[in-house]
């Protein structure tokens, strides 16, 4: 009797660890939720670049990897 309620518990223990933890986010809000910065990148051959998904970097702009950030003219 004992045992067996032991076992029970020990099963609903091992459930709710297993169940009870986060689960994955879809794309959709994987999507929605990344950081802004990484929000509007675009596929790998292409940067984002002034709301667009570009080859190389525009004049005026400095290469950050997947994206493209202003640089600013001023001195």
């Amino acid at each position: 009797m004992i045992s067996r309620l032991a076992l029970r518990a020990a099963l609903l223990l091992a459930a709710s660890f297993t169940l009870g933890g986060e689960a994955m986010a879809g794309p959709a809000q994987d999507y929605e939720f990344r950081p802004r910065s990484v929000r509007n990148a675009c596929r790998p051959p292409l940067k984002f670049a002034a709301g667009a998904c570009v080859r190389r970097c525009p004049a005026g702009y400095r290469d950050n990897g997947p994206t493209c950030g202003f640089k600013s003219m001023r001195r």
